[in-house]
C-alpha cells in the first residue's frame, strides 16, 4: 500500500498524523480485546482461570486484587538513633541507614524500639 502525501500541506499532514494515531489506538484496542478473548477461551478450555495463570495461582481480578482492607499497617520495630524520623518495620531489605550502621559495626538490636 502506498499513499502519496507529497501534495499535502503542513496542516493536512498534521491532521493526517493525528488521524493515523487515533486509528492506531483503535486497532490496538481491538487487537487487545480479540487476544484477551482468545486467551481466556483457551485457558477455560484447558480448565484454568486466566487470572490464576498470570497471578501465580491466585485467582484475582482487577481492582479487587488490591490488598484487602483487613491488612493493618505493620508497627515500627527499629528506629534510627541519629535521626528518629527514620524507621523500619523489620520487613524487606534493610534501609540504607540500617545497612550503613551495620557496616559501621552497630548491631540491629541497637535500633529496637
Amino acid at each position: 500500500m502506498s499513499v502519496d502525501i507529497s501534495g499535502l500541506n503542513v496542516t493536512e499532514l498534521e491532521k493526517l498524523a493525528v488521524d493515523a494515531r487515533a486509528r492506531i489506538e483503535v486497532l490496538k484496542k481491538s487487537h487487545y480485546a480479540d487476544l484477551r478473548r482468545a486467551l481466556e477461551a483457551q485457558a477455560r478450555t484447558a480448565g484454568f482461570d486466566i487470572y490464576e495463570l498470570f497471578s501465580g495461582g491466585r485467582a484475582t481480578r482487577g481492582p479487587a486484587a488490591a490488598p484487602s482492607a483487613d491488612k493493618r499497617p505493620v508497627a515500627v520495630k527499629y528506629r534510627n538513633t541519629v535521626n528518629a524520623e527514620q524507621t523500619w518495620t523489620g520487613r524487606g531489605k534493610h534501609p540504607h541507614w540500617v545497612r550503613d550502621a551495620l557496616l559501621a559495626g552497630a548491631k540491629l538490636s541497637d535500633f529496637l524500639v
